[in-house]
């Protein structure tokens, strides 16, 4: 079983609000560099309101990176315990489970030549069916 399977959500989410951030400040500022008429009170509200949380976003999505990262080694087991995991995983893969063929000495397919104790099996035919009359003149006989 893999340790810590799931991926960091730092990178995702700063990358996020570094853009978004960005686009809202600059089409702010599109919007206030080809404005034709005086800004009243609550263009310049809106203008200020936007603007500002443009540079939050950017702010915030710089400080999320180490936040993350610093997340992510907190998240993160003691070496001694990884190292311990990787010699599981190792000398499990190294040693793969014995296959049994079923009964029948038959073996799945897919499975290679299956050996039981060093002797090899062989596929059996199946028998042959018994004739109904046969079987009962051998009961009364």
């Amino acid at each position: 079983m893999p340790i810590l399977s799931q991926p960091a959500f730092g990178p995702k989410t700063a990358l996020a609000y570094i853009t978004c951030g960005t686009l809202l400040d600059v089409w702010t500022l599109v919007w206030y560099f080809t404005r034709e008429t005086a800004m009243t009170q609550s263009d310049w509200f809106w203008l200020s309101g936007l603007f500002l949380t443009g540079m939050t976003f950017v702010v915030l999505g710089f400080a999320l990176g180490p936040i993350g990262r610093a997340a992510r080694q907190a998240e993160m087991p003691p070496a001694e315990i990884v190292q311990a995991e990787a010699t599981i995983q190792n000398t499990a893969a190294a040693n793969p489970p014995a296959v049994v063929s079923p009964v029948g000495g038959i073996a799945p397919p897919g499975t290679g030549s299956p050996q039981v104790g060093g002797v090899p099996s062989v596929p059996m035919a199946p028998a042959a069916p018994v004739p109904a009359a046969s079987t009962a003149a051998a009961r009364v006989g």
